[in-house]
């Protein structure tokens, strides 16, 4: 499905811990400059200084705050005065800054940008007249949030979201009773320190991790939006409270676990606008009660309990924007009705199993639509070949939908692709010229599983570094500009098709790159040296392929590597030295190829995390290192048909993964086109494992020249 996130790669940076988002309804306006006011007088003096003590208790690695000096505190950015009476009313201090991708997924990533100190100055209580404060995206991690907050009494909006707070949340800021908002996250009893708040128009609790009470009643009836996604409620059926909140009109409470056994907690929020029930075990008969509230523009039941046909009542939303129904068991043909929602601009309905063939009917009254994803279900597009649609798509998933055998050349009438994703949808073709020169913009790809044609030289790969997948910025027309830039690509799959030729050179110009998956091609020749340069690499699998040659040793240099799959070419020399820099593998698969040396030392030394070595089938020799007992996360063990001596070690016993017949924690996407295949062999008979790797455990040491009894302490292992 086309909304995972792959192998569980979200970056958690360091000031990522706290959400807490207060969002007013009051006079300032969001979004305040973040220059000052013109105004015709310098600052106020005893003002002045409570900033500059409040700058001097942070840290500034950046020089942000570079503009504070002089007289004026009015011209200091981020701060804005009253036009008359001269006070600070604004201090906006949010981090702007934010770090490319690629960067976040690198362990050692350090936000510079972010301001961060070890206790903020109370001094910020001289600010009386302070209505705007927003500290947000920055990094005060671990700090409790201050207590002297609770005095700035005119304060009407105050953001501390993504800035690292953590503790309780100070009662102190219930004196501040000119909020109209307030939102907590990582902050303990946050639900009770406010649902008594009767004022409170916007209350954000999202990702808080908050224990939500199962309340009779609250105050904060007045609520126009509310969101508790990510919680944990005591009790799972909907609490009772939150049928008195009529007035609603944006509620978001996904991933929590909930369900409605009454089928009747939202039949009177007549007033909602959006609606989110994602992640939860609500059923069909909670959708059929929603389907009365006219007024939803945006309605999320992804990842819930729906089965059976979708209902006809969904016509029933003239408003409709967005709508998620993706991950559940929907089956039968997509009602008429869904067809007639003309205002949809996002429609999801991946991974059910609904059926049918689509035409161009179908989507003849779709005009507004932007983001379509029907992948994973079992229905077929049929269209014409001279097929104009009527809108200009900027996400497309059709993966598993059966498109093929020819490229699609509708696609070629859509201008503002950023996402296109058509695994194994059937296509047999090559990749016709104008795809290129008209998707020149396109931010994503994914063609994986299919049986696409050609070789991989200079003109497919000026066609990829222009076109492929999550590309972060919206891109450069020509190879040239592509030479002067670093290619924001995230992700490379050109996996399971007929793609011939060597590895060009060029993709190391991709130094962005997360992902490349050139496996199960017909590729020759050796990789290129420069591959080392793709620093923040974490997935590479060119297995099932031609290639030869020695693994080359700047292959050492990805330091961020996860998993390394090599598997099924024609490799041999020794494995090189600088391959023990990989400490952060926890997948290695070098099987199938024909490596002559001894199992090295380092593998056990430095690569502790492994939890799959595979080498079978190769020309490995001595005997089994005792280092490889240094590897407690190891479930898979592959040492079969090379030409190893000696004894099998006692010490595998330490192999404590294998004790337990829980999964391991390796990030197993569940995808085919995206996950390894693992070889292994299991009483002599050679298995191939494509789902639940996580699950698999083993020891497979067959075909060697060992000697010996099996030590008891394998027996131990009952993960086996």
């Amino acid at each position: 499905m086309g909304h995972l996130n792959f192998l569980d790669t979200t970056p958690s940076l360091p000031f990522l811990f706290l959400f807490i988002t207060i969002l007013v309804a009051s006079q300032i306006p969001f979004g305040c400059t973040r220059q000052a006011h013109s105004s015709n007088f310098t600052c106020i003096e005893s003002e002045r200084q409570a900033l500059l003590q409040f700058r001097d208790s942070l840290i500034d690695e950046s020089n942000r705050l570079s503009s504070w000096i002089g007289e004026d505190c009015c011209s200091w950015d981020g701060i804005s005065c009253h036009k008359t009476t001269g006070h600070v009313v604004t201090l906006d201090l949010r981090n702007l800054k934010q770090p490319e991708t690629y960067e976040t997924y690198n362990t050692s990533y350090h936000c510079r940008s972010c301001l961060a100190g070890d206790q903020l100055s109370p001094s910020l209580v001289n600010l009386i007249n302070l209505r705007y404060l927003d500290l947000s995206v920055n990094n005060f991690s671990g700090l409790q949030i201050p207590t002297f907050l609770g005095l700035l009494k005119d304060l009407r909006y105050l953001n501390l979201s993504s800035a690292g707070f953590v503790g309780e949340v100070p009662h102190h800021l219930g004196n501040l009773s000119h909020l109209h908002g307030v939102g907590l996250s990582n902050a303990r009893d946050g639900f009770l320190a406010v649902s008594m708040l009767p004022s409170l128009k916007t209350l954000d609790l999202e990702n808080c991790r908050l224990v939500v009470p199962h309340l009779l009643h609250v105050n904060f009836t007045s609520l126009s939006s509310l969101k508790l996604g990510f919680n944990q409620f005591l009790n799972p059926t909907l609490p009772p409270w939150l049928r008195n909140l009529t007035g609603l009109q944006d509620l978001g409470l996904s991933y929590n676990n909930l369900d409605d056994k009454f089928h009747d907690t939202f039949r009177q929020m007549t007033s909602l606008v959006n609606l989110d029930l994602g992640r939860n075990h609500f059923d069909t008969s909670t959708l059929r009660s929603i389907c009365n509230i006219s007024s939803l523009t945006g309605l999320d039941m992804s990842d819930n309990e729906l089965q059976g046909s979708i209902p006809s009542e969904i016509g029933q939303f003239p408003q409709l924007t967005v709508l998620k129904l993706y991950n559940n068991r929907l089956n039968d043909t997509i009602p008429s009705s869904l067809w007639q929602l003309t205002k949809l601009q996002t429609l999801y309905i991946d991974a059910n199993a609904l059926t049918g063939e689509l035409s161009e009917h179908h989507f003849a009254k779709l005009k507004e639509l932007k983001r379509l994803d029907i992948s994973d279900n079992l229905v077929s597009l049929h269209v014409s070949s001279s097929w104009v649609p009527p809108f200009q798509l900027q996400y497309i998933w059709m993966g598993s939908v059966k498109i093929g055998p020819r490229f699609p050349n509708w696609l070629r009438t859509q201008k503002e692709i950023e996402e296109l994703n058509m695994y194994n949808a059937s296509i047999s073709d090559a990749i016709p010229s104008w795809f290129g020169v008209h998707s020149n913009d396109t931010g994503g790809l994914i063609l994986s599983g299919n049986k696409l044609e050609g070789s991989l030289n200079s003109d497919i790969v000026q066609w990829m570094t222009l076109l492929f997948f999550f590309l972060k910025k919206k891109f450069y027309a020509t190879a040239a500009d592509v030479d002067k830039k670093v290619v924001q690509m995230w992700y490379l799959l050109l996996n399971h098709n007929h793609f011939t030729g060597s590895i060009p050179e060029d993709l190391c110009k991709l130094r962005t790159l997360i992902y490349l998956d050139l496996s199960n091609n017909h590729l020759s020749g050796r990789i290129p040296l420069c591959l080392g340069n793709l620093r923040y690499l974490r997935i590479l699998y060119l297995g099932s392929n031609s290639l030869y040659g020695q693994i080359p040793g700047s292959l050492g240099n990805m330091g961020e590597l996860i998993s390394l799959q090599l598997s099924k070419n024609r490799f041999d020399g020794k494995l090189p030295p600088s391959m023990q820099n990989l400490k952060r593998l926890r997948f290695l698969d070098l099987g199938e190829n024909r490596i002559a040396d001894t199992i090295p030392a380092w593998i056990g030394e430095r690569s502790s995390h492994l939890e799959f070595l595979t080498i079978q089938s190769n020309n490995f020799h001595g005997g089994i290192s005792n280092t490889l007992c240094q590897l407690p996360y190891l479930q898979v063990l592959n040492l079969a048909h090379n030409d190893l001596s000696g004894s099998i070690p006692h010490c595998f016993k330490n192999f404590t993964a294998m004790e337990s017949t829980e999964p391991g924690t390796f990030p197993y996407s569940n995808i085919s086109y995206l996950d390894p295949v693992l070889q292994n062999f299991k009483a002599g008979i050679e298995l191939e494992y494509s789902k639940n790797l996580p699950s698999v455990k083993s020891i497979s040491l067959s075909g060697n020249n060992l000697v010996g009894e099996i030590p008891d302490e394998i027996m131990g292992l009952v993960g086996l």
